[in-house]
Order: C-alpha cells, then sequence, then structure tokens
C-alpha cells in the first residue's frame, strides 16, 4: 500500500507537475529587445522568386531559426526567484465493451526558476471524484503534500508527508518549460498561422504531432518517468500538439493528445489523453520554500492508526503505462 500511495503522490507532485512538466522567466520588457518577427516582408520576396523545392527548404530553415529564437527565450526566463503560474488539464477518455469513463484532473499552481530551469513547484491537484485537492510542494531533494486524502490522518501537530525527490515538474506528457523538449517539438511543426488572443496577448499557433520515441530522446522529465526507452507500439505512438506563443516566443497554451488501444483479459478498449497546459505572468516574483521541519513527517515514519480507504487515482496517464 506504501508503495502504491508513493507512486500517487509522487506522480501529483510531478509538476512535478513537481518537473515537467522537475520529469520559463523573462526580465521586465524594457530591458529587452523583442524578438523578430518569424518571416520578414524581403524573406517572403525571396520565396516567391525561388523554386518549389527551394521554397521548402527555405521554410525548413526559417522554422529551425524561429525554433531557435524560442528555446533561447525561454531560457532567458531562467531567473532565480521567478516564475510561472499555470493551469493544467488532464481528460482520460476510456471506451469499450464495458462502456465509456472519463476522468479528470486539474493542477493550479505556480513554477519557481534558477539558472538551469524549473528548481521549485507548489500545485494544487483536485479530481473531478470530488473532494478537497491535495496541495504539493516540490523542491529539488524532495516533495510534500497536505489536505485531501491525507488530511487528519496524522499525527497531531503534522500537517505534511514529506516523500522522496521528484520525478517530474510537470503533470502532462510533455513539458513545455524543458529547452530540449521545446526543441524537439517544434522540429516537428507541420502548420503555423495565427493563434489570436489569450489573456489579451496576440499569439502564434503551431501544430504538429511527435512520437513517444522522439519525444522519449528529447525530453528528461520523460526520461524519469517512463524509466525504460519506449519500444514497439508505444514508442510508435503519435502525441499530435497544438502549441501557442505570444510575440516573445514565451509559451501561453499547449494542447496535447493522444490515442491509445489495449488488449486486455476483459477485451480491449481506447484510451484519449488530452492535457492543456496554460502558462500566464511570466517573470513574476515566486518564492517556493520547503513547510516548517515541525509541521512535516516523513512517508517512512508515517504509521496510520486506521486502515487507509479507497483513494482516487491521480497519477497522470502515461504512454504505455497500462499495456
Amino acid at each position: 500500500m506504501r508503495r502504491w500511495i508513493a507512486t500517487v503522490t509522487t506522480t501529483a507532485a510531478v509538476a512535478v507537475a513537481a518537473a515537467a512538466t522537475a520529469p520559463a522567466m523573462i526580465a521586465p520588457a524594457h530591458a529587452q529587445a523583442a524578438p523578430k518577427g518569424p518571416v520578414t516582408a524581403p524573406e517572403r520576396e525571396q520565396a516567391r522568386a525561388l523554386p518549389k523545392g527551394a521554397v521548402a527548404a527555405l521554410k525548413r530553415r526559417q522554422e529551425r531559426a524561429s525554433a531557435k529564437r524560442a528555446v533561447t527565450a525561454l531560457k532567458r526566463q531562467f531567473v532565480a526567484g521567478r516564475g510561472v503560474k499555470v493551469t493544467e488539464t488532464i481528460t482520460s477518455r476510456q471506451t469499450g465493451s464495458g462502456g465509456a469513463f472519463t476522468s479528470r484532473f486539474r493542477t493550479t499552481g505556480a513554477y519557481m526558476f534558477g539558472a538551469s530551469g524549473a528548481v521549485a513547484s507548489d500545485l494544487t491537484y483536485a479530481h473531478d471524484s470530488g473532494g478537497s485537492g491535495i496541495r504539493v510542494i516540490t523542491t529539488r531533494n524532495a516533495s510534500y503534500t497536505s489536505g485531501g486524502f491525507f488530511g487528519g490522518m496524522l499525527p497531531e501537530g503534522k500537517t505534511w508527508l514529506r516523500w522522496p525527490g521528484p520525478e517530474s515538474f510537470s503533470s502532462s506528457v510533455v513539458n513545455a518549460l524543458e529547452p530540449t523538449t521545446l526543441k524537439g517539438l517544434l522540429a516537428t511543426t507541420e502548420k503555423k498561422r495565427r493563434g489570436g488572443k489569450i489573456d489579451g496577448v496576440s499569439t502564434t499557433l503551431r501544430t504538429g504531432s511527435i512520437t513517444v520515441r522522439q519525444l522519449y530522446a528529447a525530453s528528461p522529465s520523460l526520461r524519469r518517468l517512463l524509466g525504460e526507452k519506449p519500444q514497439g507500439a508505444t514508442g510508435d505512438l503519435v502525441i499530435d500538439w497544438r502549441l501557442w506563443q505570444d510575440g516573445k516566443q514565451r509559451t501561453r497554451k499547449l494542447v496535447s493528445s493522444y490515442t491509445e488501444s489495449t488488449q486486455g483479459l476483459r477485451g480491449s478498449w481506447r484510451t484519449k489523453v488530452t492535457a492543456t497546459s496554460l502558462f500566464r505572468a511570466w517573470g513574476t516574483k515566486i518564492t517556493i520554500k520547503a513547510p516548517a521541519a515541525a509541521s512535516v513527517l516523513d512517508i517512512e515514519d508515517w504509521q496510520p492508526e486506521e486502515p487507509l480507504p479507497v483513494m482516487p487515482d491521480l497519477r497522470p496517464p502515461l504512454p504505455g503505462r497500462d499495456r
């Protein structure tokens, strides 16, 4: 049971949610020059004058340059004590001979950055099955959970459970806060157009698809979550994605989805997983610290006085997990 609880909360810390997602900060606008637009007027004139094959090659070069600028913009956000606020919703819908079942959980909170990326998160997870949310504070070395299922079950004076270090800082399979993940994602761009406004800010929308194998190669957090390199059908599984970025090429919204077919002893079913992440307040001051030591109980020292009730499965879906 302890191992199962640890799996639940560690994954909830993914955001860990808890990462991520471990598995971006900008300086004030007046102190920086705005990145160049993806395509200039001279570039468009140049494209019209080229043969069809050369036009395609030119567009690929422009996309690579745009991706490079986006990664640079993300790294520019990595300023100690600054961060970004996030809202993530993950929906999993299973259909099969037994009917249809939908599970959804929502994450709200913030990530704090250091010079190399996300170093801490403070997130609250709420499942659509009801009940109060579980708050998870994640640092580089540990995750701390409070409330929800654990409320009222800890010894007097203890309000937090401490778990071993996080596997990831993101509850989504695609962690847009990792520079290598963002680079790998943009390398699979298929279309680009105006994306409308998000929170009053004009955006550019890019769409594409990436296999789990490609994402595994690009994403440190996914490698930590999956462990072994994905093989066969899991590695070939395609994740469709849509990415909205503002004029400074900061990610404002990311939607990713994949559909997986599974055969079991009780029949077959299809599972569609959709993750929607909204980012706002880039560069805002964020302070995240571990809870006061006096209020923390280490998971290894927790001995519940009563049998643990069944609690909802808050683990974010992962490709191939149920194969």
